[in-house]
Formats: structure tokens, C-alpha cells, sequence
């Protein structure tokens, strides 16, 4: 039961088909990118005219994710080493790439910012997009519970309470709830023209 507003992002946990094996694809990042990202963090492809890098998704009311940053490699520019971390700092480095869940059919964790009612199940939902966490290299983003609605540009649908309606979430102050892309998903259904890479 989750009593504490404490959270973490989105945790990639099955599909809409069936469990979750791990799976990622990796992506390049620019090397002059400065923006940091987290894991858990909200990730989209950017088509800058000459090459399609992966950047933080900071969207709201309207994403165009291509999945959720999991972690990320590059060569440290101040040890010339290959290193593996948690976040992408913000700091320039070379040769980074991006480990990015990207099945537009994937289930993920979320917390919720408030109480979930029953009639929330089912419904769509904003992100709400708190600053990551530089300590532990860990997003912040959660569910702003207070926009759940039948808007179809919502980005994300609320499935159900992790571990389901007789669960220990159900109740809770702030809830950890299973949840899906509900549109805009840069490999999926529902992506506006001029949103995917390459876009008109």
C-alpha cells in the first residue's frame, strides 16, 4: 500500500499480450544534448535533418513517446572511458546510446499523485512531469490523477491497481497503478502526421 508520494517514473511490467522479457532497443543520443534523463523517464525520437536521436519527452496533455529510458551507455569524455549509467547527465559525451522500451503495446507502473477511484479505471490521463532525480538517476514522472477523462490525446490510459482491484493499492493515498500508451506512440496507432521522425 503506497501512503507516500514517492514516485519513480515508468517500470515497464508486461504487455498488453502477456509478460515483459527485458526487451529494449537502443537509441543514439546527441552527443550535445543537455537535458538529463532518468530512468523511467518518458523518452521520444527527434529528427534534427541528418540524424534521429532520442530525447526526454517532457509532454503533459499530448506526448509522442517512443518508450521509457532504461538506462543508457556513452564514452566519458573526462576518463575517454565506455561507461554504463542510469541516467543521461546532461554533460557532453560521445557515442552515447540510449536503452529504450519500445513496444507500443507495453504495460508500465505508475504513482498516482492522489486517490484513484473506481471510476478511473479505464480512463485517460495526463502525465505529470516532476523533475527527475540526479541523486538516483531516477524519473519522477507520475499520473495526474486529476485529469483522468475520455479525451482521446490523453497519453496514457489507466488499466488497473497493481495487483489488481482485491489488492493492496486499491484505497491507497497514493496508488501504483497499471497503466498503458494511449496514443501518440511514435511506432503505434493514433500518431498525429509530423509527430514520428521524418514526419511531414
Amino acid at each position: 500500500m503506497s501512503s507516500i508520494s514517492a514516485p519513480f517514473g515508468l517500470r515497464p511490467v508486461g504487455t498488453t499480450g502477456g509478460s515483459y522479457d527485458g526487451s529494449f532497443r537502443q537509441y543514439p543520443i546527441l552527443s550535445t544534448y543537455s537535458t538529463r534523463i532518468c530512468y523511467g523517464d518518458v523518452v521520444k525520437l527527434n529528427d534534427d535533418g541528418s540524424t534521429v536521436t532520442v530525447q526526454k519527452d517532457t509532454g503533459t496533455s499530448a506526448a509522442t513517446p517512443i518508450g521509457i529510458f532504461l538506462g543508457c551507455k556513452y564514452i566519458d569524455l573526462s576518463t575517454s572511458q565506455l561507461s554504463f549509467n542510469s541516467q543521461w547527465s546532461g554533460a557532453a559525451h560521445t557515442s552515447g546510446m540510449a536503452y529504450v522500451a519500445d513496444d507500443p503495446n507495453l504495460m508500465f507502473a505508475m504513482q498516482a499523485d492522489g486517490t484513484v477511484n473506481d471510476d478511473d479505471i479505464g480512463a485517460n490521463a495526463e502525465l505529470e512531469q516532476t523533475a527527475s532525480s540526479s541523486t538516483f538517476g531516477m524519473s519522477r514522472v507520475s499520473i495526474d490523477i486529476s485529469t483522468t477523462a475520455v479525451t482521446a490525446a490523453l497519453p496514457i490510459r489507466i488499466v488497473d491497481w497493481m495487483g489488481g482491484y482485491d489488492g493492496d493499492e486499491r484505497g491507497s493515498s497514493y496508488p501504483i497503478m497499471l497503466c498503458k500508451w494511449n496514443t501518440g506512440h511514435q511506432f503505434g496507432v493514433g500518431v498525429v502526421s509530423g509527430n514520428a521522425p521524418g514526419g511531414g
